[in-house]
């Protein structure tokens, strides 16, 4: 199983060729928006009305903060992360955004984002794909399914959410290595801990209060042959 930050620029790595190493995410970015649209549009007006785990918010009003919110600068979406967590904070976000009058009119802004990432030669960076992953988590568990995630998209973003957990979570994984079961990615030092991806980034993001467990026997990596 891989260790992902090989494939990652991180800081306390030796000193290797990084040549072929890069933080442009446009093409995990744009893949996960297009599903996203994908699972809009087959979900419709039914699940455009349903709540997600964040209490307050449906699916609407998720896929709206996401549209709107393209373009944001870091300090932007630092302050919209801080204003989540004062008191009356989440109610106020609400009140102030506008909505998308359409799971179809959220699809069409998602596909037209992709596009527009791939065809501009300005790099995309992680702050973005979080967005757009934590996004495919809270609707895709209001769908009943989940929105795919490529090995690349999730391990990056689950790595960077590591990185700045808080306490609650880094209690959790703090001298753990993480592994996703169905990514086949890893990350970390000491006993492993496990989930899918989906469930990994779920808890690292607190939308979800599972932590990943130690391995089963059928969760251990098989020697090789």
């Amino acid at each position: 199983m891989a260790d992902l930050s090989r494939y990652l620029p991180l800081s306390r790595r030796p000193d290797v060729d990084e040549s072929g190493v890069t933080a442009d995410r446009r093409v995990e970015t744009a893949e996960v928006l297009r599903a996203l649209a994908v699972v809009l549009r087959a979900g419709g007006a039914a699940t455009w009305t349903r709540p997600t785990e964040r209490a307050g918010w449906r699916v609407a009003e998720v896929a709206a903060e996401l549209a709107r919110g393209f373009d944001r600068s870091r300090t932007r979406r630092a302050i919209d992360a801080a204003e989540r967590f004062v008191r009356g904070g989440e109610a106020r976000r609400l009140d102030e955004l506008e909505p998308l009058p359409s799971p179809d009119a959220a699809a069409a802004a998602f596909d037209a984002r992709a596009d527009e990432l791939l065809a501009r030669e300005r790099p995309t960076g992680i702050v973005e794909l979080d967005d757009a992953v934590v996004a495919a988590l809270l609707v895709g568990g209001a769908a009943g399914t989940s929105v795919p995630l490529s090995p690349r998209a999730s391990g990056a973003v689950a790595l960077r959410r590591a990185a700045a957990a808080p306490t609650e979570i880094r209690a959790v994984i703090a001298g753990r290595t993480l592994r996703a079961t169905d990514a086949g990615w890893e990350f970390g030092h000491g006993s492993p801990l496990v989930d899918t991806a989906d469930g990994m980034l779920r808890f690292l993001t607190g939308i979800g209060t599972v932590a990943p467990h130690p391995p089963t026997d059928a969760e251990r990596p098989k020697p090789d042959a």
